[in-house]
């Protein structure tokens, strides 16, 4: 089992917390099942226009060299 973290503005956070409680009840895993549906459901969609986003980051470093980066300020 993988785990995922995000970050995310705590107006959207408390929004999808009280969705997720009232769709899967007020206990433990809520939360998870919630996110498990939403990533389930999107990952379902027919066509992903993966093209949409070339171009859309512009640096002089590689893909790699990013992901490595996007790391080390996780860590």
């Amino acid at each position: 089992m993988g785990t995922l973290k995000v970050e995310t503005g705590d107006e959207i956070l408390e929004r999808f917390r009280k969705k997720a409680m009232e769709e899967y009840g007020y206990k433990r895993g809520s939360l998870k099942k919630a996110t498990e549906n939403l990533m389930k459901k999107w990952l379902s969609e027919e066509k992903i226009e993966w093209g949409r986003l070339k171009g859309v980051i512009t640096s002089k470093d590689s893909s790699v060299e990013l992901q490595h980066r996007a790391w080390r300020r996780v860590d």
